[in-house]
């Protein structure tokens, strides 16, 4: 299945989730631009995350709305999921059947102990209600920048991405650089406040 993405509004995700009973955490680059206060318009997929305890009401809740579960295969195609398989996977796309677009992508944390688990390294552990800020401007929780930039720096860092990687950690406050530092390693994080941009 040929697939495209669809880059929802905010505003758009809002309406989407609108009956929604429980919380979802906008994540992604829509996070780190709500930290800086930046947000104007989607420049990719937007992502939500939400914890495995509550990943199959969500997926539940997209199929109410006439929305299809997908994953990514290896060979990079897409397979339609049921709710029962969410379990399985650690992300998955939510599309629009109509235009066979990708609208959303899901990202699912593990819990333990209601503390949320980096899934990197489980021993770094962070209360499942401190993981997460609420944007004012758009009554809308976001991911913590510091808990995003663990994802996204973990593996390689994006030259692509450095401009704006510096100017979030600029905006951290004492405790989130020392946690970020102490994850992806000082090296890492050096080599990003260093760089030439």
């Amino acid at each position: 299945m040929e697939v495209s993405e669809q880059y929802l509004p905010l505003e758009d995700l809002k309406h989407l989730m609108s009956d929604y009973p429980l919380q979802y955490i906008v994540c992604g680059t829509c996070a780190i631009d709500l930290f800086l206060d930046d947000y104007t318009h989607t420049r990719e997929l937007m992502g939500l995350t939400v914890s495995r305890d509550e990943a199959e009401m969500l997926g539940d809740y997209f199929i109410s709305k006439n929305y299809g579960l997908f994953i990514q295969t290896p060979l990079n195609t897409f397979e339609e999921i049921n709710v029962d398989d969410i379990k399985q996977y650690n992300k998955y796309y939510v599309l629009d059947k109509t235009n066979n677009s990708k609208i959303i992508k899901v990202y699912i944390y593990e819990t333990k102990d209601e503390k949320w688990q980096f899934r990197h390294d489980q021993n770094i552990e962070i209360e499942d209600y401190k993981i997460y800020f609420h944007c004012l401007n758009y009554d809308v929780e976001y991911l913590r920048p510091e808990i995003q930039m663990m994802y996204n720096l973990y593996h390689e860092l994006r030259q692509d991405d450095i401009y704006r990687y510096q100017r979030l950690v600029q905006h951290l406050s004492y405790y989130q650089f020392f946690m970020l530092r102490k994850v992806i390693g000082k090296e890492k994080l050096n080599q990003v406040i260093l760089s030439d941009t």
